[in-house]
């Protein structure tokens, strides 16, 4: 006789959040023992405008993944930091100077991160210089084992595929762990959908709904692959013997 009480696939995270991974084969409690803590996710761009559509999206990107730790009921502090002021610190730490303090500063909250969103512009088809010195400068394993989403910006639709081809093999010899997902932005893409050259009939997602996907991604990512030891709910457990002794 089958028992047929339970549905027969995995359930899957719904769109708010991920607590229906409650009920999946592969549902790590030690993970869901995270739950009790805050979050902490930094956001690094690489913007040099002002405005800085990188900055714009990596403030986007942050509040996604802030939306869907929410739906589960997880709070997140967010940090977004620009390269732009320490680009007189990267450069001397490229050639040999040590960390400026302000610079440790960034390693350390990129380190101690639970979940991390990297968003430049794109350079010559590429990431830019200003964010590749960066990530050059950066201690052995500031990211080993950091969710990561992967963003870029550019002026035009044509520059979409440097997430794949420049910032995932990137992300890859950092040993974190990129999203599935990653955006890409070009200028009218704040604000609207746009068509790819190559498919007219099949649009790109919205970029809200492509942040949205994202930071659901990276909110599983980070309960399923903790950086910090979990929240142990019975640390301060006391026996009721012990209890009663304390009051005879």
């Amino acid at each position: 006789m089958t028992d047929t009480s339970k549905p027969s696939t995995p359930a899957v995270a719904p769109s708010g959040g991920t607590q229906s991974l409650a009920d999946s084969q592969t549902y790590d409690a030690y993970a869901n023992t995270q739950m009790g803590r805050l979050a902490r996710i930094v956001a690094l761009h690489a913007g040099v405008s002002q405005p800085s559509t990188s900055q714009m999206l990596a403030e986007r990107l942050a509040d996604g993944a802030r939306k869907a730790l929410a739906a589960d009921s997880r709070l997140a502090d967010i940090e977004v930091i620009g390269l732009r002021p320490l680009v007189g610190d990267i450069a001397k730490a490229s050639v040999g100077a040590p960390l400026s303090p302000e610079l440790q500063a960034v390693a350390d909250s990129l380190a101690a991160a639970d979940g991390v969103i990297l968003v430049t512009p794109v350079f010559q088809a590429s990431y830019s210089g200003l964010f590749k010195s960066a990530m050059d400068v950066l201690p052995e394993g500031t990211l080993e084992g950091a969710p990561v989403i992967l963003g870029a910006t550019a002026g035009t639709a044509r520059h979409s595929l440097v997430t794949e081809t420049a910032l995932r093999p990137l992300a890859a010899y950092m040993k974190a762990l990129p999203t599935t997902t990653a955006v890409f932005a070009a200028s009218e893409d704040f604000g609207a959908a746009w068509e790819t050259e190559a498919a007219t009939d099949r649009p790109e997602a919205p970029l809200s709904e492509r942040v949205a996907r994202a930071g659901r991604e990276l909110a599983v990512l980070m309960e399923r692959f903790p950086r910090k030891a979990p929240v142990d709910p019975l640390a301060d457990f006391a026996p009721m013997g012990s209890l009663l002794k304390s009051l005879s």
